[in-house]
């Protein structure tokens, strides 16, 4: 039942509830606008008919909020629904993922409409704006990136029961590629440009040999030979990697290096370690299909061609489910040993990377020696 609440001399209704998992209320306060109590009752009965409503996310305006003589439904927008939904998953979500939620929904907004009403979007304006999204050049896993964000929200009202149904919004089909990798040799001539200096091939190597994303030393912790990254990583999942002398080493100057300021105008310090590898790999004349997360497909491939188990590698990488490590398990063998000679002298003809994911049997040979 809506209480009132007295502010400055005037009187408000309050309307309290639960949100669906809420520990704490919301609570949405209507001014009355009057002083005079025996007003503000008679007009808390005109809230108290449509409290349930409001209490499931609508907004209405009351005759003497407008020049309406009766209350009236005020249209739930789709700039509403976005604003309300990305106010609840400030200070939840990474920064990054908040703008990345941010940068789908302004691709909505600028193609349906800010006023359009959020029940009334139809499965086919979705398709129509997956098409939109197409035409303006964005690959196909953008687009499918922008597309979860924006049935993430309508589940969201849905459960919260704002929307009675919501519109179809599947997944846009991308052919099986696979993992794009740096090869041993692209790898050696990258350590061996003159311009580059020798902390970032440092930092390189300690990504190539550790399989951290690009933002995973900026939040972890080295204690004794372990590095702890913290489960508010991209898969949800804490996870320890044990790190031998020299790569501690690393580890230690490229946090010296980027709490010292790490002299460099970008926002952060994985946004320039990410463009300074893109710029090498662009000097040596790798496929631009090539940037900086390859180092992490690098890493993955060449632990399977070691040995590592798939599910071990799981672990390593972080990933939730050994479904999405198993990508690596496809590799054309072939190729892998012809861009990998630094680690394979013979494979088994028998092994296959994909058939058995049990531990195999390799030749081994003395990795390069990139720095000394």
């Amino acid at each position: 039942m809506a209480s009132f609440r007295k502010r400055r001399g005037v009187w408000y209704a309050r309307v309290q509830w639960y949100e669906v998992g809420a520990t704490r209320q919301t609570e949405k306060l209507i001014a009355l606008r009057t002083s005079s109590k025996v007003t503000a009752r008679e007009r808390m009965a005109e809230v108290e008919k449509v409290e349930e409503d409001i209490k499931k996310g609508m907004n209405f305006s009351f005759p003497w909020l407008s020049d309406s003589t009766k209350t009236t439904i005020k249209r739930f927008t789709l700039q509403d629904a976005v604003d309300s939904w990305m106010s609840k998953r400030v200070g939840r979500l990474a920064e990054k993922t908040i703008e990345l939620n941010q940068d789908g929904l302004n691709y909505f907004l600028k193609f349906i409409g800010s006023i359009h009403p959020l029940e009334s979007i139809t499965t086919n304006r979705v398709e129509q704006f997956a098409d939109w999204l197409d035409e303006k050049g964005l690959s196909k896993t953008s687009i499918n990136i922008h597309l979860r964000t924006i049935k993430a929200m309508f589940r969201y009202y849905l459960k919260v029961d704002r929307l009675a149904k919501i519109p179809h919004i599947g997944q846009l089909r991308i052919p099986k590629t696979e993992p794009i990798y740096i090869t041993d040799n692209e790898f050696q001539s990258i350590m061996e440009l003159d311009w580059l200096d020798d902390f970032y091939k440092r930092v390189f190597l300690l990504y190539r040999e550790t399989g951290m994303r690009l933002n995973e030393p900026m939040i972890s912790v080295l204690d004794g030979d372990w590095v702890d990254i913290p489960n508010t990583s991209k898969g949800k999942v804490g996870r320890n990697i044990q790190l031998d002398r020299s790569m501690q080493s690393i580890f230690n100057e490229l946090n010296e290096w980027m709490s010292s300021g790490y002299g460099s105008r970008l926002k952060t310090p994985d946004d320039h370690i990410s463009k300074m590898f893109k710029k090498a790999l662009r000097c040596i004349g790798a496929d631009e299909s090539k940037h900086f997360h390859s180092l992490r497909h690098t890493f993955a491939v060449r632990r399977l061609i070691q040995g590592t188990s798939i599910y071990e590698l799981k672990l390593l990488m972080g990933h939730s489910s050994v479904t999405t490590t198993e990508v690596y398990s496809n590799m054309n063998l072939k190729r892998v040993s012809q861009d990998f000679p630094t680690i394979v002298s013979r494979y088994v003809n028998e092994a296959k990377i994909g058939e058995s994911y049990t531990k195999k049997s390799y030749t081994l040979v003395p990795p390069m020696t990139y720095l000394t």
